[in-house]
């Protein structure tokens, strides 16, 4: 067995769903969402957020062995990340181009950016707090370069993603390594977030297809030569593949909102019926799971047209009503999708923190069996951390982000009256 084995990651995933399914993790338990056609997205979160943990799992090994933080080697243990973050991308497409559909192009922003803020800053907070307290032991809690410089860095550092300088805190090399690096896709959620305004537009008279359509075909485009570049690599990229990335990124967020506003198309839920009679759910989950493994066993990474539009059929299926057989709508994945950020957030400040034990670092490299009998147990603590994360940080959050919208939509209603 490898450590870059595909099987292990399925003997990981099955303890993690074993382990929610005990009924102390009701907890995390929360209400199917009520639009029929982000159901079984409740259950594919979860998911994607272990499949980047393992992704880094993988890429931690070789930082260790090497002292290298790289992509693993291409195919699954590269696409598992790629694949999660692409479908994250995909998802907030779907739902806030949605929501600009559902409002015709114009919703109560101020309650969009509000409810945005509280949603993702209080677990951010939290991550990055833990962040400042690991560089503060492994700098012996003594400053290291001047105190502006690193009040510069930590500031830069709370701005919750929106800023895309996170530099190095008192000289600790590799400071945002701590959290696996994987708070920049925070600033493009972000920036898809400010773009929302400016595309309102074409959220209005059916304009959505035609802007989509020519977004995506330059995407493809860039996507294309970046493929087609010869030599090129995630560890080795050309300047084509830097684009070709870009691309990706932005082609997942175009797709999602194709995605939603298929979801609408001539009267929505009269005609989702009729479509799903058209396609019964085990042949919706029978094709989303064929887009899926044609990825996997065909591509080496993301970056290319084909693979960009596989992964789309996977997610457009699944918004469809595709459970993967029943996969996506088990308790624990339900639960597991509930603490989903939290595990995206939390998962390189656990591996950071047990691998930093010497004894438990030196077990992990023995060998395959003992590293991925460690990524078990790390995969274990993230999850229940994150389960806390939820309840004490992330869910009053949420409740607090209601109120201040429902606050947004009661002023102006007040100030008409008077």
């Amino acid at each position: 067995m490898s450590v870059f084995s595909a099987w292990p990651y399925f003997v990981l995933v099955l303890v993690v769903l074993g382990m929610l399914a005990l009924p102390v993790f009701r907890v995390a338990d929360e209400p199917h969402g009520r639009d029929r056609r982000t159901a079984t997205l409740d259950g594919l979160r979860g998911f994607l957020a272990l499949s980047v943990f393992v992704h880094h799992l993988m890429v931690t090994h070789g930082y260790i062995e090497r002292g290298e933080w790289t992509f693993p080697p291409p195919g699954f243990p590269t696409l598992l990340g790629q694949v999660g973050v692409g479908v994250f991308f995909m998802i907030t497409g779907f739902l806030f181009w949605g929501k600009l559909l559902d409002a015709q192009g114009r919703p109560d922003w101020r309650g969009l950016y509000v409810g945005r803020l509280w949603r993702i800053g209080p677990t951010y907070l939290l991550a990055v707090g833990l962040m400042f307290l690991v560089v503060a032991w492994r700098t012996g809690f003594e400053l290291r370069e001047p105190a502006w410089s690193v009040l510069a860095a930590v500031l830069q550092w709370l701005a919750l993603g929106i800023w895309p300088l996170q530099p190095d805190i008192n000289g600790h090399a590799g400071t945002g390594l701590i959290l696996a690096g994987v708070t920049w896709t925070i600033f493009f959620e972000w920036l898809f977030y400010g773009a929302l305004r400016p595309m309102a537009p074409f959220a209005r008279g059916g304009r959505t297809p035609r802007f989509v359509a020519g977004g995506l075909l330059l995407c493809m485009l860039a996507l294309t030569v970046a493929a087609l570049s010869p030599g090129a690599s995630p560890n080795r990229p050309t300047t084509a593949l830097v684009i070709g990335a870009v691309a990706w990124v932005l082609a997942s967020f175009l797709l999602g909102m194709l995605s939603a506003w298929l979801a609408r198309r001539n009267g929505a839920d009269a005609d989702a019926d009729v479509a799903a009679r058209r396609m019964p759910e085990w042949m919706g989950s029978l094709l989303a799971l064929a887009c899926l493994g044609a990825v996997f066993l065909g591509f080496e990474h993301m970056v290319g047209p084909v693979q960009v539009l596989l992964l789309w059929g996977f997610f457009h299926l699944v918004c469809r009503g595709g459970t993967l057989f029943g996969l996506l709508s088990l308790r624990a994945a339900r639960r597991m999708s509930t603490v989903s950020y939290s595990i995206y957030l939390l998962q390189g400040l656990v591996l950071s923190i047990v691998l930093a034990a010497g004894p438990v670092r030196e077990f992990a490299m023995t060998g395959a069996l003992q590293y991925w009998l460690t990524g078990i147990f790390c995969a274990l603590v993230l999850v229940v951390a994150s389960v806390v994360s939820y309840r004490l940080v992330e869910k009053p959050g949420i409740a607090q982000g209601r109120r201040a919208r429902s606050g947004s939509r009661r002023v102006p209603a007040a100030q008409a009256a008077r």
